[in-house]
């Protein structure tokens, strides 16, 4: 393994915490909503028992993140990265391998908490090991590491027809495989020495300031962005008729295919800024859901839905994570914490918003009330240009 901060090193460590991020995002937490129909069909279950399931799994991923952010620093990164992956792998079999609710639910869960326990480590490690001209990089590509995840899902679960849980059973498979990989190649290095103080404490007011509340509400919209279409579009557009199984799962693999191209974001933030790149993408999310709404039927406009949403919902995560990490400089872990906390509550209240509501108001309304948010947050982004390299000595700015 070459030395840290080697372009060498930058290179083939970015490379697997997509790996492991298609784990335990791709499969771990997101293959959910591809699977709901068949789910719901096998367990006869309703809408508001499958919301609990997928804001539960969201639950449990917050709880991890929370635990995870604080700790990081004290834990080698490669410790908790492959802690991750086994997690999110066991869970993954478990539901791949439950002949009842009880076991499957469980499973699902379990397979969020992986996600919560990979982010922070993996974001002190990106801070800390890698070169300045990486770290924007580096950040993008992880961010949109979950459009592997959501390709290889998909296409398992089109080969795979006959039984969805088969699919779960295959996608631990890879988890392992991913894991055993990161368990031989990570350097075993610590992020800071033993016994070593952060140099930011955690407290409450750190995360209570004024220069935050923008920032969270933003993600809280993005948030319900995520958790809607990713946990309720394929039910949608497979109870519209617009597509019949098994062309639903390729629906998920053109989402990630489409998501590939969020990976090259990374230069988007430090060209255009935070503001440019989020000005432009929520309101390109936005705009997903109000195609699908308007056309559930039409296989086109439904294709296009996909690939829309597909670039324009990662693109976002990446102008979160530089915001958040330009606010907690001294302390990445704690930046990303925050970010992965809020985008948590917003996708565990999303399921269960539309749930709650699934007996006044159908799917068709709740995507087009959820289509006009993101216009609404474009006055709350950051006017500055928000980079992670602390070599100029603090965040760049531009008007």
């Amino acid at each position: 393994m070459q030395a840290r901060g080697s372009d060498g090193f930058s290179m083939v460590f970015t490379v697997a915490c997509v790996a492991m991020v298609s784990v335990t995002y791709g499969m771990g937490r997101y293959a959910y909503g591809l699977f709901l129909p068949s789910i719901r069909q096998a367990f006869d279950l309703s809408t508001f028992q499958l919301s609990l399931i997928a804001s539960f799994n969201t639950a449990v991923y917050l709880l991890a993140t929370i635990v995870a952010s604080a700790s990081a620093i004290y834990f080698r990164p490669k410790t908790l990265i492959v802690a991750a992956g086994l997690i999110t792998t066991c869970g993954l079999l478990i539901t791949g391998l439950a002949t009842n609710i009880g076991l499957a639910a469980g499973g699902i869960i379990l397979a969020g908490v992986g996600g919560g326990i990979l982010s922070p480590a993996m974001f002190e490690a990106i801070e800390a090991w890698l070169s300045g001209r990486w770290k924007a990089r580096a950040i993008a590509a992880v961010n949109a590491g979950a459009a592997p995840g959501l390709i290889l899902t998909g296409l398992s679960a089109y080969w795979l027809q006959t039984s969805w849980q088969q699919v779960w059973i295959a996608m631990a498979g890879i988890g392992l495989a991913v894991t055993l990989w990161h368990a031989w190649l990570l350097p075993d290095h610590r992020i800071t020495e033993l016994r070593a103080q952060p140099k930011l404490k955690l407290r409450p007011a750190l995360f209570l300031r004024t220069d935050c509340v923008p920032l969270y509400l933003s993600l809280f919209v993005y948030g319900l962005l995520l958790s809607t279409y990713l946990t309720f579009a394929v039910d949608l557009i497979l109870s519209t008729g617009g597509v019949a199984f098994p062309a639903d799962r390729l629906f998920w693999v053109l989402l990630g295919l489409a998501g590939l191209l969020a990976m090259f974001t990374g230069k988007a933030v430090t060209r255009f800024g935070v503001r440019g790149l989020l000005a432009l993408s929520m309101p390109l999310c936005g705009l997903s859901y109000a195609m699908l709404a308007a056309a559930p039927g039409n296989q086109t406009v439904i294709l296009l839905s996909a690939i829309l949403f597909g670039i324009s919902s990662i693109a976002p995560g990446n102008g979160f994570l530089v915001w958040g990490i330009s606010l907690f400089r001294d302390r990445p872990s704690a930046g990303t914490g925050a970010v992965f906390t809020v985008l948590s509550l917003a996708t565990i209240a999303g399921p269960i918003l539309v749930g709650s509501f699934s007996g006044r108001i159908d799917l068709l309304s709740v995507f087009y009330i959820v289509a006009v948010l993101p216009v609404l947050t474009i006055p709350l982004f950051p006017r500055r240009l928000f980079n992670t390299d602390d070599a100029a000595g603090g965040a760049a700015q531009i008007s």
